[in-house]
């Protein structure tokens, strides 16, 4: 899991805020992706408008969680997205795009980053509060977490301090989704445990994490750490899925393992997070009798994916 917080036009904000605009779609000069950004992962906005006037420090005023991205042209980008993109008319959106360039010239494709569950805050919040010194001279973006979600469990925690900017949304007729704002605090907490933990696969699969994954594609399965071992859903039961592959050489060694990672999370989820998450673990490896019945013993549901 990674986070992201990322140099953005006031302007643009202050449509997309007006609007009550909870799907956008964020645009970057840069056609390179980011090293490490994947979707489910939030980007915050930095406001270039909100200046902290003692520290001109530039404050937090929003975040999107990241769908997906492509590359198209400006031309592209109006036609198929207009307002979505934050600006009432073309001519703003390519004011603002020339405006950002070194050389004036309008590039061929730009990146577009496709953004939903958008929430602004009530007031501005700044990374100094948290210990984070940002480089005066940032420009574009800086990584919050570039792993696990430590320093993005505590900016959320502070959101909620400061709270949410409900009044545009309810202008335009619309509900901020609060389920969502706390479903991605509990995920940040999750990811938290495991970075504590250190908690990694035994056996790593990535195609058959893959698989997992997809085939929970319907409940918006969300990944809750680096390894991508692990993801919840959020339904009407909460539920966190592991994910366990190993060879049939060391799987007795392996279970053990997981076993251990898992009464832990369980236990940490007990005592640091006020919600019942429902554990599953899925396998493609043939377990003995012993070690389901331990599972059972344990209640931990076992799932078994070909």
């Amino acid at each position: 899991m990674a986070a992201i917080a990322y140099v953005s036009d006031d302007k643009m904000l202050d449509f997309h805020r007006v609007n009550g605009s909870q799907e956008i779609v964020f645009w970057r000069l840069s056609t390179k992706k980011f090293s490490s950004f994947q979707p489910g992962d939030l980007l915050f906005f930095l406001s270039k408008g909100m200046d902290n006037t003692r520290h001109r420090e530039k404050g937090i005023v929003g975040y999107g969680c990241f769908v997906g991205e492509k590359q198209m042209s400006v031309r592209n980008l109006w036609h198929k997205y207009n307002h979505a993109t934050g600006y009432r008319y073309k001519e703003d959106l390519v004011a603002a795009i020339m405006k950002t360039t070194k050389n004036n010239e309008m590039p061929e494709k730009i990146s577009c980053l496709f953004l939903k569950d958008v929430i602004f805050f009530q007031g501005p919040i700044y990374l100094s509060e948290l210990g984070i010194k940002l480089p005066t001279n940032l420009e574009s973006f800086t990584y919050l977490d570039a792993h696990e979600g430590h320093v993005t469990l505590e900016l959320l925690q502070k959101v909620k301090q400061v709270g949410i900017d409900s009044w545009s949304a309810a202008l335009n007729n619309r509900e901020i989704d609060m389920n969502a704002f706390d479903n991605e605090i509990l995920k940040y907490q999750i990811a938290t445990i495991y970075e504590g933990m250190d908690i990694s696969a035994p056996h790593r699969s990535e195609a058959f994490q893959k698989h997992c994954f997809n085939k929970y594609k319907d409940e918006d399965p969300q990944w809750v750490n680096n390894e991508h071992n692990s993801f919840v859903t959020f339904g009407e039961q909460k539920k966190l899925y592991y994910i366990y592959t190993s060879t049939n050489r060391d799987n007795k060694e392996n279970f053990i393992k997981m076993l251990g990672q898992l009464v832990y999370i369980r236990n940490c989820l007990n005592s640091t997070i006020n919600e019942q998450f429902e554990i599953n673990i899925l396998t493609n490896v043939e377990l003995m009798d012993i070690q389901r019945e331990t599972l059972l013993d344990c209640k931990f549901n076992l799932i078994r994916i070909n």
